[in-house]
């Protein structure tokens, strides 16, 4: 994806994320279920078989996600660009909870940062 539609989709859901709350209380008792996923790490094949296996998120469907999306593996922009989508989408039916990976120093010392700056030279 474009630099520019990433800074745009990285824009509209940091305006997105900031209306939210902190804290988010999910039941199960009026939906039928809630896959919770943790721990991607940049693995881009493990989101596509969840999304393969458990469907796509939307209103019917809906996900949390308890961090660790970057670092380790190569694909954690990709990661993080259809998780925002789809947050920015379903910004009711999709949760992105913070793992320790979602800070500046692990992204530092495990390649997110390389991973970011190889792929958007800009």
């Amino acid at each position: 994806l474009h630099a520019r539609y990433v800074l745009q989709l990285l824009y509209e859901t940091r305006r997105v994320l900031k209306l939210m709350p902190n804290i988010s209380h999910l039941s199960t008792s009026y939906s039928k279920d809630i896959t919770i996923c943790g721990d991607l790490h940049g693995n881009l094949d493990d989101l596509l078989l969840i999304f393969y296996k458990n469907g796509l998120p939307s209103q019917q469907n809906r996900y949390v996600f308890n961090g660790d999306y970057v670092d380790r593996g190569k694909n954690s922009m990709e990661i993080l660009i259809i998780l925002f989508a789809f947050l920015l989408i379903y910004p009711n039916n999709l949760y992105l909870n913070r793992g320790n990976h979602e800070d500046y120093m692990m992204n530092l010392r495990y390649g997110f940062t390389k991973e970011v700056s190889q792929k958007y030279k800009v």
